[in-house]
C-alpha cells in the first residue's frame, strides 16, 4: 500500500517534535492489526473457538472482525485546520512502545489511559498477558498518536469529534533518555525494547 502526500508542506518526518508536545491518542476498534497470532492461539484453545461469546451479544470472532479505524480523514482535517503537528505514528506491532519510535532522544510520558476494547482484555485474561506485555505488544484502545503544541490541544479533541473518533489529551514529551513512561500502569520501556528501523 502506498499513497501521495499532496500538498508537500503536510510531509511530516517529525522535525518538530520537541519537549512541551503534548501526546494525542486517538480511539482504536478493537484489535487492529497485531496480536492476531495469539488471538488464533486462544481461539483454538476455547471450547466454541470464535464462537465462544464474549458478552451478550458478540461473539470473540465477530469482535475480532471490528473494522479498523482509518485515521487518514481525521489527519487531512487537522491539517487543513492548521493543527501544527509535530509527529504522528500509528500504534500497531510492538503496542506502545512505538511511541517512541521518532530518533529523537526523548521521554514519552503518559498520564491518562484511554478505556481498553472488550476484545483486548478477553485476549489479556486468555492469554494471561500482564500490563508490560499487554502495553508493549498491544493498541490498548490507543490507534494512532499524534504531538502537538499545548496551543493545538482543544482543537484536536474538536476535530476528532467531529469524525467520531474519540481522543484523549494523554501524556507529554519531555527532556530525557529515550523511553516510554505509563505512569499509571508503572511501566517504563526503555530504547532498546523497541527494535524497528526508524
Amino acid at each position: 500500500c502506498f499513497g501521495i502526500i499532496n500538498p508537500k508542506k503536510n510531509l511530516c518526518l517529525g522535525e518538530k517534535l520537541q519537549a512541551g508536545d503534548r501526546i494525542i491518542l486517538f480511539e482504536s476498534s478493537g484489535i487492529h492489526a497485531n496480536g492476531l497470532t495469539l488471538a488464533r492461539k486462544i481461539a483454538d484453545d476455547l471450547p466454541k473457538s470464535y464462537l465462544t461469546k464474549i458478552d451478550e451479544e458478540k461473539t470473540y470472532g465477530e469482535l475480532l472482525l471490528t473494522l479498523t479505524i482509518i485515521y487518514a480523514k481525521l489527519i487531512e482535517d487537522l491539517f487543513k485546520n492548521t493543527i501544527d503537528i509535530h509527529y504522528m505514528v500509528n500504534v500497531t506491532g510492538h503496542g506502545w512502545r512505538k511511541l517512541m519510535r521518532h530518533k529523537k532522544e526523548l521521554t514519552y510520558k503518559i498520564t491518562d489511559l484511554p478505556p481498553v476494547p472488550k476484545v483486548l482484555e478477553f485476549i489479556i485474561q486468555q492469554g494471561k498477558l500482564d500490563d508490560e506485555e499487554a502495553y508493549g505488544n498491544l493498541n490498548m484502545g490507543a490507534g494512532f498518536a499524534i504531538f502537538v503544541p499545548e496551543k493545538d490541544v482543544a482543537q484536536v479533541l474538536k476535530l476528532a469529534e467531529v469524525h467520531n473518533i474519540k481522543a484523549y489529551n494523554a501524556g507529554v514529551v519531555e527532556v530525557g533518555d529515550k523511553k516510554v513512561i505509563i505512569q499509571p500502569k508503572n511501566i517504563i520501556f526503555g530504547k532498546d525494547s523497541l527494535q524497528v528501523r526508524a
